[in-house]
Order: C-alpha cells, then structure tokens, then sequence
C-alpha cells in the first residue's frame, strides 16, 4: 500500500474532480454505489464519466438524482454519513462541518441554522463520501497537496451572484497555500477546499517518494487557460520523514515592553506562522533583551516579517532559508464523556504518537475540575481505542 497521496492541483479541485481521480487510480465504482445505498441514496445514478481536457483523459464522478433534492442543515447530512464505516463517516463529517462553519461565517448565523444548498445535494454528499473511501481503500495514505489556484470573477448559486473565489472557499482556505489563476472562472470548489483544507496533512511541493500510480481527474467544464484535471499520485516514502523548507525570521529586541511580547507571538501565530518564540538574551552594553524567532512558510515569510517589524519594537529582521524534517501527523477527533476533543496524531517508526491538544485538556480541567494529566491520560486512551 502507498504511504503517500500527493494531489497535484495544476487545474483546481473540485469533489467530482477528486472524486474521479481515486476512480482513475482504481478504486471501484461498485463500492461507492453500495456506500450510496447504505446512506440511504439508491436512487442516485453513479457513472465514472471519461472526460477530456486539452487532450488529456481524465475520469469524473458523475452523480444523477432523479427527484429535486431537499435543502439540508448539517444534522440531516450527518444522518445520512453515520451509516458509513466509522472511519469513513468520522472523515466525511469533518470535512462537512468545516463547510457549515465556513457558510456560517459568510452568512453571520449559527452554525445549526446554515442550509446547504449546493454543498448539501446528493451529489456533494457523494463526493465527499467518494473522497474519504478512497482514502480508506487506499489504506489512509499521508495527504499532501500542492499550492491551490485560485480563479477571479463571478459564479452563479443558489445565493445569487457571488464572486470569486467563493466567499465560503476563502473562509475555508485560510492558512492554505494558493496562487492566482490567469482566467476569470471558478477553479476551486467549496466542496474541494473543504475536502483538502479539512484532510490534507501539509500543502507543498511532491514529496520524495517512489512513484507507484497516477489518478487523473477532470471537471465538468473546459479551462480557459489550461485543463481542469486535479491528478493524484501515489508512493511510497523510504524513511516516513517529511522534508520541506521554511524561513526563519529572527531580530533581537531590547527596548519592548516583557508584557507585549506574548501579545505579539500570539498575532504571529494567528496570521499564520509555523511558531513563534522569544528568549532572553544579554544584549551589547549589558542590557538585557529578546531574541525573537519566527518560523514561517516560504510563501508566508514577507508577510510575517513584516508583521514583526509592526508588532515589535524592532528595526529590522533576519530570514534565513532552512531545510526541516518533521513526522507526519494529523488531526483527529475524539468523543469523550466531556465531549468532543482533538488529537494529534504523529507517525513514527515505532506507531503512532498520540498528543491531545492543549487547548482542549484545559478546556475540560477548567470546566470538570479533573486534573490535566488525568484528562490527558483519558483522551490518549480513547484515541487509540479509536486507531
């Protein structure tokens, strides 16, 4: 089996996109239509479509209804998932509460009170469904995708006129690599930034790997400035290490207030650094100081570098250009008996390492009383019960 699955956004990504690719690197069609039925969806029409696009053969995921499908909220969408395999409908409802949070967030209203229009038909619910079996078959490889390109102009939807990207697609893309589209046309889809926002471990370039199979998908339109395909590859990587690169931005500071540093490191890491931090140090005539360091993505570090120059007191930053190896991990949910929790799950030679995050042991010892590491100690058990 593959440990890994680069997506190769070159021409967008859109469901019926993914959805075709995994279809294209073999995954059977008979497995989706009997997840189709088991949700209660029989009726639905499923086809694996051959398209092509700028001469390329590409597969797409064609789904026909034949009644009008209904406006669902998001406890309807996850009526139909809970009847998946556990692992596939944990995935798959994830990726749709991301999208009720980001339609919330466009519309100003609770998350319970958002109606899916487009992203809420049979053929999203497919899609999506689609999208994580594959993943399942192919034995829940690491995801990585490349850098996401983004179209300009107008669509039109069940709102009305909307520009492009789609104001949910922006929301759901926040922290994500992306790059402009030299058309005005939609490339990516709410519910493929949804799949790959929510599923995708890292976003950079092809990790090194021993190449095993490609997947072709293509879209339901015709590119004005390239194919609409989405391809998927394969492999496996020899040491389970991921490499990239990062920048690191460093300045050492000795006339800011102690008590604004934590205010700065924590609008660094909201606008989308890797880390931040600060040390002391023994500055030049015997002042005390900072030394502080920021770890960004190459196509963030500008950005954050000068965000630093605005956040401190500083007069100028030093980026350094560095290599990094990382284990790759994920992000999974838990049900415990104080409710939803997160864990990160890091893969090793030796199994997995399992991290509940902070954010959420505290949250639970400050509301039940318990102590942090008993409620750690509880969310690890339950997570690798979960694996």
């Amino acid at each position: 089996m593959p440990n890994v699955l680069y997506i190769d956004a070159c021409g967008g990504a859109s469901g019926d996109m993914l959805a075709g690719a995994l279809l294209d690197l073999g995954w059977p069609l008979d497995e989706l239509r009997a997840l189709a039925a088991a949700m209660g969806l029989a009726d639905t029409r499923l086809e694996a479509k051959v398209v092509e696009h700028n001469h390329l053969r590409a597969l797409r995921l064609e789904v026909d209804c034949a009644e009008k499908q209904p406006h669902r909220h998001l406890r309807h969408v996850l009526e139909h998932l809970d009847r998946l395999p556990a692992d596939v409908a944990e995935a798959a409802g994830r990726v749709f509460r991301r999208l009720a949070e980001a339609e919330a967030r466009v519309h100003g209203i609770e998350v319970e009170r958002v109606h899916f229009h487009e992203v809420g038909a049979v053929d999203a619910i497919i899609d999506v469904t689609a999208f994580c079996a594959g993943l399942a078959w192919l034995g829940w490889p690491r995801l990585v995708c490349s850098p996401l390109p983004l179209g300009q102009g107008f669509v039109d939807c069940a709102h009305g006129r909307l520009p492009l990207p789609a104001p949910a697609v922006l929301n759901l893309l926040g922290g994500v690599p992306v790059r402009p589209w030299p058309a005005e046309e939609e490339t990516v889809t709410p519910t493929g930034a949804a799949l790959l926002s929510t599923l995708a471990h890292q976003f950079g370039p092809l990790p090194a790997m021993r190449l095993a199979a490609v997947g072709v998908g293509g879209g339901s339109r015709q590119g004005q400035c390239g194919p609409n395909i989405a391809r998927l590859l394969t492999g496996q990587e020899d040491d389970g290490v991921l490499r990239d690169e990062l920048v690191e931005i460093v300045c050492h500071i000795d006339d800011m207030q102690p008590e604004d540093i934590p205010l700065a490191i924590a609008r660094l890491m909201s606008a989308g650094a890797l880390d931040a931090a600060a040390a002391p140090l023994q500055m030049k005539k015997g002042r005390p100081g900072w030394r502080f360091i920021v770890l960004a993505r190459p196509e963030q570090a500008e950005e954050l570098a000068a965000l630093v120059l605005e956040q401190t007191t500083t007069l100028g930053v030093r980026l350094r250009r560095m290599g990094r190896m990382i284990l790759p991990r994920r992000v999974i949910e838990v049900q415990s008996p104080w409710g939803q929790a997160r864990i990160k799950v890091s893969s090793t030679s030796q199994g997995p390492r399992l991290h509940p995050e902070a954010d959420d042991v505290a949250a639970i010892a400050q509301r039940t009383g318990l102590a942090p590491a008993k409620v750690r100690q509880e969310l690890t058990a339950l997570a690798a019960a979960q694996l």
